[in-house]
Order: structure tokens, then sequence, then C-alpha cells
């Protein structure tokens, strides 16, 4: 009862604030801004009933962070600038970490335009970036769905991982692309592991948290882009199970230069099925560049007569959830940051309420809250240990 009292009457002052600024004469400088308030005021308002509020947002700066075109201050040269603003014209929408000759993609039609974008990596560690085109969906042949279940097959377990808890990996195959998840318990089959979405026919997922001396009952399931699902025979694992240790990429396949590419494209529904294999392991990513996306017309105001305009050019993700956030918080390098822009490690899952860009990696606003929040520092978890945890469950 305290707390809820608490945070009516911040939300009461807040109210107030808002009501004065709009009142003094240095809001005659947030017009812009009421220009987006006039289609996004339910969200401002929702936001504006929070206890921790960005500055931006609180005094409507909405162009500072979204609207392209703004300036952003930065330290280097105009070179650089030039050169990074060329990379961000590429979205990444997947990335796949673990090296392999094939990658599987599931994208959605819409949105995707003219052509796809692929990065590799050599062995050198630098990054390639080809494209290949992307006929409309219509005009590609459809992959039929003939009914029947993936096949699963070559369950292993790889034994138990002390960490922040206690980890339990698992691996298995299907006989064909598809996702991939536990179910566990001990005696029943109440927890299951985040599911791992990415199509493959290789699977290893972690699943925590595994109390130790305990003996588990576990199945693996997966199911394929048509929405076919297996789930294995019911297995167990505990302590005292031998483990399989996990197979070690051999480093001299890892050290074969990728010199070429060939993919396949099939049609389901709306969605674009996409077979890429190269002639040596690698890691791979997919992207679009936002910059070929067509201008979005829309009606600016309440009156069906009024002619529609084009929606003002947005910054893309990247700029939004790291760039602009850098250009404030410019201590941000240090010991005690958390790294931006890397993915998971081998074997972890993000939660699905931290926001990632569409490869996979996190950003700033994978642990903070955009606008606002009930949390300090806008943090996605009511503590700092909760917030990591959500991540690093099985950190050693």
């Amino acid at each position: 009862m305290v707390r809820t009292m608490k945070y009516c009457y911040r939300a009461f002052l807040l109210l107030i604030l808002v009501a004065l600024l709009a009142s003094s004469p240095a809001s005659g400088g947030n017009n812009r801004a009421d220009q987006c308030l006039s289609c996004h005021d339910k969200a401002y308002n929702k936001a504006m009933m929070n206890a921790y509020i960005h500055e931006p947002f609180l005094e409507k700066k909405c162009f500072t962070c979204h609207v392209d075109g703004e300036e952003l201050p930065s330290a280097s040269s105009g070179q650089e600038r030039s050169k990074r603003q060329q990379r961000s014209k590429i979205t990444w929408l997947q990335k796949h970490y673990e090296p392999a000759k094939t990658h599987f993609f599931l994208l959605p039609s819409k949105n995707i335009y003219q052509k796809l974008f692929v990065q590799i990596k050599g062995p050198d560690n630098k990054s390639r970036i080809t494209s290949i085109p992307l006929p409309p969906i219509g005009e590609i042949s459809t992959l039929a769905n003939d009914g029947t279940q993936p096949e699963i097959s070559n369950i292993q377990f790889h034994g138990i991982k002390r960490g922040v808890l206690y980890s339990a990996i698992i691996s298995w195959e299907t006989d064909r692309p598809a996702n991939g998840q536990v179910l566990y318990g001990i005696g029943s089959f109440n927890q299951k592991s985040n599911l791992d979405v990415h199509l493959k026919k290789r699977h290893i997922i972690s699943i925590s948290p595994i109390l130790p001396g305990k003996t588990y009952n576990y199945t693996v399931a997966s199911t394929d882009i048509h929405g076919n699902k297996s789930i294995s025979q019911p297995l167990s694992f505990s302590t005292d199970t031998p483990a399989i240790p996990l197979p070690q990429p051999d480093p001299a396949i890892l050290e074969t230069q990728v010199a070429q590419l060939s993919h396949k494209l099939l049609a389901v529904d709306d969605l674009y099925f996409i077979t890429i294999t190269a002639n040596a392991p690698t890691h791979m990513s997919i992207g679009k560049d936002d910059n070929l996306r067509p201008q979005i017309t829309i009606q600016s105001t309440g009156n069906e007569n009024d002619p529609p305009t084009t929606h003002i050019a947005l910054r893309n993700s990247r700029e939004t959830n790291i760039r602009v956030c850098l250009t404030c918080h410019t201590n941000y390098q240090t010991e005690s940051s958390h790294p931006i822009d890397v993915g998971p490690r081998r074997g972890m899952i993000f939660p699905d309420d931290y926001p990632l860009f569409d490869d996979g990696k996190m950003h700033c606003i994978t642990c903070h809250d955009t606008h606002a929040s009930q949390n300090e520092a806008r943090i996605r978890r009511p503590t700092k240990q909760e917030l990591c945890i959500g991540c690093h469950k099985s950190y050693g």
C-alpha cells in the first residue's frame, strides 16, 4: 500500500511538472514534438505515470532520438562518420553465431526491399558483405507441406556446468531445418528452456537452473517451418550421468577461406525460406537496406478529406538504440559497463522481453526501457542482479 501511494505521489508530481512545462514560454520549442504527440499521445501519457523517466522524453525531444537527419555530435573524423553511416544503411535481420556450411533463414516478404545482404566472417576475422536479389514472393516456387514431423536423432547429454546457477547442455539433430526447445523437470516436465527460433539441423541448448544431486527427466522438441512438431521419448540425466564432450570445430577447417556462396529461395505462404551454402564453415548474418524502403504515407489529421502526407524519415534501429545513447552517455566505455552490439554466448538465449537487433545482438535498450520505467536507471528488472541473471543463468 505504501509503495503504491509512493508511485501515485511521484506520478502526481510529474504531471504537475509536465503541465508547468507545457504552459511555460520555453515549451514553445517543442512544436515539432507536438506533431509526434498528436498520434502517440497514449504512449506518452502512459510512460509519464512511471517513477523514472528519460530526460529527453520528459522534455518532449522526440526528434533528438528518432528523426533521421538530426545531427548527432561525434568526435570521429568525417571519413569515419561516412563509413559508419554507410554500414548503418543495412539492418541485420538474423545472425548465426555457430559456424556452419549451410544456413537456413525464414523471413517475411514484407519490408525486405529488392535485395538480401549476406555477411560472412573469414579466417582473418574480417567480414565480407555480398547481396542476392529477392524476386517478388509470388514469382518463386512454393515449398509444400508434406505433413510429416521432423525426425529427431542423436540426442546427447553434455554434462552439468556450475556458474551463477547450475546448468545442463543437451544437443540433438533433426532431418530438416527446425527450431528447438527442451522440456524437463524432476519427475514431470514442468519446466522448459527458452525457444531457440533459429532454423537448424544441429541443436544445442543450455537449461537452468539445475539442482545438484537430483535426477531430471527431459525430452527435446523441434518444429519445422510448416508447424509440424516432434517430441522425443523421455530421457533422464543427473550429476552421475556420463557426459559426452561437445565436439570442437577443426581449426584447419575454420581457416579455410570462404570464397563461394550459393543460395536457394522457396516460398512458404508469405515468407521467404532461404538456404545459403558456403564452401567452408562460417558465421553468417542476413540483412536488408533500409534506404530502399518506400516512404510511409499517413493521414496527418483526423479529417478524412485532408490529403495523406509522408511520414517523416526515422533513424534506423542501430542509430536509435546505440549511437544516439552514446552522444550523451559518453562515459559508457568503462570496465563496469556491459558490452553492446554482441550476441549470446554458446548455449545462452536472451529472455523474450529483452529487445535485440534483428541479428540477435544486444543494444542499450536490451537492458533499459526506452522512455520510462518503475525501476531505477530504467532497467528491465527490479534489481541489477535479476537483470543479469535473465541472461547469465550459467555464467562461469
